[in-house]
């Protein structure tokens, strides 16, 4: 058993027996780890308010690599997201992407881009002036792209021309191939995902820009929930262990399967 410490993103936490809290975190040292925290719940526990979904801790613990439950001894914020709690959009992305994080890192896989990709949404969340729809749909991306399945979006998949967006106000998107096809490369296939012309330029150009910069970014209503819905369900496909994100339920426009 050693005595480690770490940066930790609280992701989820459950009351255990009388006075204590079990919560699952995702750290930059050691990924997805579930841990114990005796007497958290008691009113005069060193722990206080710090071990809830979203907290941004440095925390200290016991670890033991034969132990799926690790202990917590201390923990104390590394930043405290005072915006996200007030602000109900704000809120329900926020939790969506530590959702997210719940059900796809698998556990004690180290994978620090991911980490720090959470941590700076989270923060740009916590932002005044940002469009909290916008942090999804540049999160969901780069996850796909940390995770392995990278979508592209400007050469066919079948004949590798270049998409002529001037020309086709609809593009046919295959998600499990993780690639669009040109107007007569469609004529073949059942259509899988349909996108307009116009999204495909700036989900490419989402991918380059900052968490700050994609958050401030002027897309159109319509257009930005066309974006989140191919987001979030290009992450389902390819994940294979998301299914719905009760985090999104306050979107007004419904994610197909």
């Amino acid at each position: 058993m050693s005595i480690e410490k770490t940066e930790a993103v609280v992701l989820r936490a459950v009351n255990y027996r009388d006075s204590s809290k079990i919560v699952t975190l995702y750290t930059r040292r050691y990924g997805k780890m579930s841990a114990i925290a005796k007497g958290a719940r008691n009113p005069k526990s060193k722990f206080g308010s710090l071990l809830q979904p979203l907290n941004y801790l440095q925390i200290v613990f016991y670890r033991r690599e034969s132990r799926q439950l690790q202990y917590i001894s201390s923990s104390e914020f590394v930043r405290y997201f005072k915006s996200l709690t007030s602000d109900m959009d704000r809120l329900s992305v926020a939790m969506a992407l530590v959702e997210i994080v719940n059900r796809v890192m698998h556990d004690e896989e180290e994978n620090e881009k991911i980490f720090q990709l959470l941590v700076d949404s989270l923060a740009v969340l916590d932002m005044p002036e940002t469009s909290p729809e916008n942090v999804f749909i540049h999160f969901g991306l780069h996850m796909a792209i940390e995770l392995g399945f990278a979508p592209a979006f400007r050469s066919c998949l079948r004949c590798g021309n270049r998409i002529d967006l001037e020309k086709e106000r609809r593009v046919c998107y295959v998600i499990e191939k993780g690639g669009p096809l040109c107007e007569k490369c469609a004529v073949s296939i059942n259509i899988d995902f349909l996108l307009s012309g116009s999204a495909l330029p700036i989900l490419e150009s989402l991918v380059r820009l900052s968490p700050a910069v994609a958050a401030k970014a002027k897309i159109e209503p319509a257009l930005r929930n066309e974006l989140r819905d191919f987001v979030f369900v290009y992450l389902k496909r390819h994940s294979g262990s998301l299914k719905e994100l009760k985090s999104l339920q306050f979107m007004a426009a419904s994610i197909p399967g």
